[in-house]
Formats: C-alpha cells, sequence, structure tokens
C-alpha cells in the first residue's frame, strides 16, 4: 500500500477547491459591488430553489453549523434580502424567506456564480466534467450514508 499524501487525497483536494472557488465568488461579488460571501450565497440560492425554509432545514440542506447559519441569515436581514417569519404552528420556529429586494441582487450573483463556474472548468471536456460530477456525487452520497 503506498504512503499516505494529504495533499494527494481527496479529502484534501476537494476542500481546497471549495476555499479556492468561496474565494474567488466572494470576489468577483466584492468587484460588482455586492457584499456577500459565498455561504451567504448559497444560503440565497437554497432559498431561491427550495422556497421557504425554516434555519434547521437550512443548516440541513447545506450541512452547515447552526452558529454558520445563524449569523449569514442575521448579515442577509440586515441587508433586507430575507426575512424570517414565524410559524403559526410552533412560536419558537422563523421561516426564513428570499424579499423582493434581493431578487436583482440574486439574478447578478446569479450570472457571476456561473462565470466562475466557466471559469474553473476552463480546458475542461464535458466528458471529464461529467465524469468529475459522477465520482463527487458517489462520493458525496457514500459519505452522507456515513454520516447519518
Amino acid at each position: 500500500m503506498p504512503q499516505y499524501n494529504h495533499h494527494h487525497s481527496l479529502g484534501h483536494l476537494t476542500g481546497l477547491a471549495s476555499r479556492l472557488f468561496n474565494r474567488l465568488l466572494t470576489t468577483r461579488f466584492k468587484q460588482a459591488g455586492i457584499e456577500i460571501t459565498a455561504e451567504q450565497w448559497g444560503v440565497i440560492l437554497l432559498l431561491q430553489n427550495q422556497g421557504e425554509l425554516t434555519q434547521n432545514q437550512i443548516c440541513e440542506l447545506l450541512y452547515l453549523e447552526k452558529s454558520s447559519v445563524s449569523r449569514s441569515i442575521a448579515s442577509l436581514e440586515k441587508r433586507g434580502w430575507i426575512q424570517r417569519m414565524r410559524l403559526d404552528t410552533d412560536s419558537r420556529s422563523k421561516l426564513v424567506a428570499l424579499t423582493e429586494q434581493s431578487l436583482s441582487v440574486v439574478e447578478t450573483c446569479a450570472e457571476i456564480a456561473n462565470s466562475v463556474l466557466v471559469d474553473a472548468q476552463h480546458n475542461q471536456s464535458s466528458s471529464e466534467l461529467e465524469r468529475s460530477r459522477q465520482h463527487l456525487a458517489d462520493v458525496i452520497t457514500n459519505l452522507r450514508k456515513l454520516n447519518q
């Protein structure tokens, strides 16, 4: 068995790719005059695709800690991009939803995120990208099972 080298491990490489991607995404948002982090963008994108969610649902779907999601939500709410509404069935829980004010920002951020994806995948063939997506999807499936 070959000696372990963390620089070649899937965990290290995917973590590094994620951090680099998030850094570039945040930089491009700032260049466009939008003060939002990649993590906050993840919350907004989830709400855009899923609709209203509780904070706990956001944590579960993004696999993030409560404190991290709470900070993101508080910051986005301060800017008026999301709102929290009490649930009729449970006054302790609140639904989180996008506001009308966020819709133009969401569109611009989506365009920026797409440009980062295109740039990050430069010089990769369609078949290579599909193979990479399938491998990562398989790893994610395995990890989800192991984390239950």
